[in-house]
């Protein structure tokens, strides 16, 4: 976006009460990549919430190598200590630590077993995925995070390997031991949760998407390269997305999300992607018209009516994208950082919320208030992630950085009053990961955590969402051709 010191403190506290003078887009944009990469990193490497899997040493050496040219220069990768990876997620869990933290030893940092919720949903699962595969890419940046000859990022290209290994793992999982024969993924209570076949759909094209092609963006290689994997996901987007011709989405929220899987499964570019883009249209019409009962959902809307006009160039998506985001900013109270109409906010809700208004803000041009954008963009969030307590814990600077990482402004890694891990609540402490819900307190004038529980499926979509807002890097929005 290009912006300056001087454009960002034009919006300071974005007319937020007790907001920050200095917190302005170019902070969001950075405090959302690095809670994306805190959620991520703290699932599906530490917590141990779901079924577990060790992949084979020669397999993790060869991941080595391929990062690492040159391992005498002193930048070598290594096995953290007590790596716990994920083969399927859990839905739900307690992210308290069990013992005192010790950041080089990941046994330390799992979480309260006895806290889990052992059900597994499409919407976990899928959404876990999507990051997997976004933060793979992201650890794949040429200019952020060199290449295998260079002398730094060594350790953060093979946690690349390793997103895009237990991507691969668990969405061949789901396919193979999960899938029914029409290939919907069932729940583990043997329902189906619909808004998460269309994740699935989403995370099985974008596998196959990236999968296939020599070189990522911002990259020279692809160091992840796989075409039979790739034919195979292909194919397993394929099957679900024949047996979702049959589904009629319900409610804003199954609605947006089908419209912004048509638009990855389209992108892939198949004998059905005519059709995809066709049935896209179909759903972003009804989209237009279907009621929302409270911000999150006007945010999935809106959400997918931007993509549908970023997609099809129809003026008429436009139109309705405008007048949705015009009825979400009319609801909404800078002062006090809230919507009017709403109490409370999921980790869902929030994540559909900031989707929304970055998209709106990437792709509407001038047709709305790109002013008014940037003030809920920066407002909502500090207000909600920040000063509400959704981000529960955030962890000191070198723990979760690369040296090379480290000369950014102290504000771009984390609120200054958020706590650290030991000091977030209970014995040992939280992991630095989102809660589930936030509600407002009329006694303080501000959101505060009531359900301090992980929800994966909202955490990973909001963790999806936030690290889009960097889509100069990792684009959250495929070309569809």
């Amino acid at each position: 976006m290009g912006w300056t010191v001087l454009g960002a403190l034009a919006l300071a506290g974005a007319g937020l009460n007790g907001g920050r003078a200095d917190f302005g887009p170019m902070q969001v944009m950075e405090e959302g990549y690095w809670y994306s990469r805190y959620n991520l990193g703290n699932l599906v490497m530490r917590s141990g919430l779901g079924l577990t899997f060790k992949p084979p040493m020669e397999v993790v050496k060869r991941m080595m190598q391929a990062v690492d040219a040159n391992p005498g220069d002193g930048d070598t990768p290594t096995v953290p200590k007590g790596v716990t990876l994920l083969k399927l997620v859990y839905t739900s869990g307690d992210p308290h630590y069990t013992a005192k933290l010790n950041p080089n030893d990941f046994d330390t940092q799992h979480w309260d077993p006895t806290g889990f919720e052992k059900r597994t949903t499409a919407s976990a699962s899928g959404w876990t995925i999507m990051k997997e595969a976004e933060w793979a890419k992201q650890f794949h940046v040429d200019d952020h995070f060199g290449t295998p000859e260079s002398n730094f990022g060594a350790q953060w290209r093979f946690v690349g390997m390793i997103m895009n290994a237990s991507a691969k793992t668990q969405a061949r999982y789901l396919a193979t031991q999960v899938a029914r024969t029409d290939g919907l993924i069932p729940s583990s209570d043997g329902s189906l949760d619909w808004t998460g076949q269309w994740v699935m759909l989403e995370a099985y094209a974008n596998l196959a998407g990236y999968l296939d092609r020599p070189a990522l963006p911002l990259s020279a290689s692809n160091r992840y390269r796989d075409p039979e994997s790739a034919r195979f996901f292909a194919a397993a987007a394929d099957r679900l997305y024949a047996a979702l011709t049959h589904r009629q989405p319900q409610g804003p929220r199954e609605l947006s999300q089908a419209v912004q899987a048509l638009v990855w499964y389209a992108a892939l570019g198949s004998e059905e992607a005519d059709a995809a883009r066709g049935r896209l249209r179909s759903l972003a019409l009804q989209l237009s018209n279907v009621e929302t009962a409270n911000a999150g959902e006007a945010g999935y809307r809106l959400r997918g009516l931007v993509e549908a006009w970023r997609v099809t160039g129809d003026a008429f998506f436009r139109r309705a994208a405008v007048r949705g985001f015009d009825r979400l900013i009319g609801g909404y109270d800078f002062a006090r950082g809230r919507f009017t109409a709403d109490s409370s906010h999921s980790i869902d809700d929030v994540a559909a919320i900031m989707g929304a208004v970055n998209a709106s803000r990437l792709f509407l041009g001038d047709a709305i208030d790109q002013g008014l954008a940037d003030r809920l963009y920066v407002n909502f969030f500090e207000s909600a992630v920040n000063r509400g307590g959704l981000q529960q814990s955030v962890p000191p600077v070198p723990v979760a950085k690369g040296a090379f990482e480290q000369q950014e402004p102290p504000l771009f890694y984390g609120y200054p009053s958020i706590p650290k891990p030991p000091m977030a609540g209970g014995t040992y402490g939280i992991a630095p990961v989102f809660a589930t819900r936030i509600a407002w307190n009329e006694d303080r004038r501000r959101f505060e955590a009531d359900d301090p529980r992980f929800d994966t499926a909202g955490a990973m979509h909001a963790s999806n969402e936030f690290i889009w807002f960097h889509n100069d890097e990792v684009n959250g929005f495929p070309e569809v051709k």
